[in-house]
């Protein structure tokens, strides 16, 4: 890949496994977060990434491990080229992969074992290649995560308070609600659950937000609906709006993504 370019694909016989790859200056330094576990390479130039409070810099040949629900930036680092796979949580959990241990993952590895197994994945989504060969390339991933890769157990635990704001942004993230009710929801003033909220969660409410409308796009393309039906069913005022949020979190537009998918999901 040259230039400025990102293309977005779903590996067949892979249901919850999908490729980026991108050339070019960072797509998005949003801040934000997957249902997802991304691992990615970088293959040429270098990443940075800001995990809550720290800093990392990912350069080319080593891997990159984003575990999910973890807040994180991808600010500019200038051109470089590289190639992420998402793993959904419904395929972690069918191999009896137990996400939770990622929590406390370190987010760069030097692991040429791993780097390898991530591009034979990834390249699997348009070459030709059996069930059993998909399957096997994505369980000797996982297996190398485990054993190559060196866990730190970390406790991060949420407040009642901000688990009761987080399912009220999600429940209703099409609708405008206003900072004032969730701060009744936690029970306390607005400045203080802005500034808790951004420290457990690593994003503020509106930022957390606006990614659970993302993620209703997402889910309401793969359906098969519109850009402009989805526009409307995930609470953005018209297809524009829709279209600078979702490039600025997915660093891809809404268009992008829906082509990426397989034709079947679309008919």
């Amino acid at each position: 890949m040259t230039g400025n370019t990102t293309k977005f694909i779903e590996i067949p016989g892979l249901d919850g496994v999908s490729v980026v790859r991108h050339a070019g200056p960072s797509p998005t330094d949003a801040r934000h977060m997957h249902q997802s576990l991304c691992i990615g390479v970088v293959l040429s130039g270098k990443r940075r990434l800001k995990i809550k409070n720290a800093w990392y810099t990912v350069l080319a040949g080593q891997s990159l491990i984003i575990p999910p629900e973890v807040s994180h930036a991808c600010p500019d680092a200038g051109e470089c080229e590289y190639c992420m796979v998402s793993i959904s949580l419904c395929s972690l959990e069918a191999v009896g992969f137990d996400s939770a241990a990622l929590r406390g993952i370190k987010p760069v590895s030097d692991d040429p074992a791993c780097f390898g197994a991530i591009i034979g994945l990834a390249d699997m989504a348009e070459t030709p290649a059996s069930q059993l060969e998909r399957q096997g390339a994505f369980l000797r991933l996982l297996e190398l995560l485990c054993t190559n890769v060196c866990l730190e157990q970390v406790c991060l635990s949420e407040s009642d308070r901000i688990v009761r704001v987080r399912r009220e942004l999600e429940e209703r993230c099409v609708e405008d609600v206003p900072l004032k009710r969730l701060a009744w929801l936690a029970g306390c003033s607005p400045c203080r659950l802005n500034r808790d909220f951004a420290l457990v969660v690593g994003m503020p409410p509106h930022e957390y937000q606006a990614m659970q409308r993302v993620r209703r796009v997402k889910t309401s393309i793969r359906s098969g609906k519109s850009l402009a039906d989805s526009a409307v069913e995930a609470g953005f005022s018209d297809q524009s709006h829709m279209t600078r949020c979702f490039k600025k979190i997915m660093g891809m537009t809404p268009g992008k993504f829906s082509q990426g998918l397989p034709s079947s999901r679309l008919d």
